[in-house]
């Protein structure tokens, strides 16, 4: 029994720290946008100096139900530690938790 446990275990979805949720609202229409960032898979390496740092550049669109369709740059700049440290938005504006159902 123990052995089939630890086969469950191997093969069952185990809670992931590595995903960096991001919520931005349309600076057009104000939808809010909800997309997430892997910071195991999604960054860029960027060298500067003897120090390494991570990007990661997502294109963000709505769902369309108000008919629009405008692009959404977010830019985020990691630390060695995947750890942001800046973060760059353009054709919209960030949300943060709480702010999510104000217009």
């Amino acid at each position: 029994m123990r052995f089939m446990d630890k086969l469950k275990l191997l093969f069952s979805p185990q809670p992931s720290s590595s995903r960096f949720d991001v919520a931005v609202r349309c600076s057009r229409c104000g939808e809010v946008i909800h997309a997430q960032i892997d910071t195991r898979n999604d960054l860029s390496v960027q060298y500067v100096q003897d120090d390494s740092r991570y990007f990661c550049r997502k294109v963000l669109m709505g769902s369309g139900e108000s008919r629009c369709f405008q692009q959404i740059i977010v830019e985020y700049a990691f630390d060695a530690d995947r750890d942001v440290i800046d973060r760059r938005i353009e054709g919209g504006s960030f949300v943060d938790q709480g702010q999510e159902d104000e217009e």
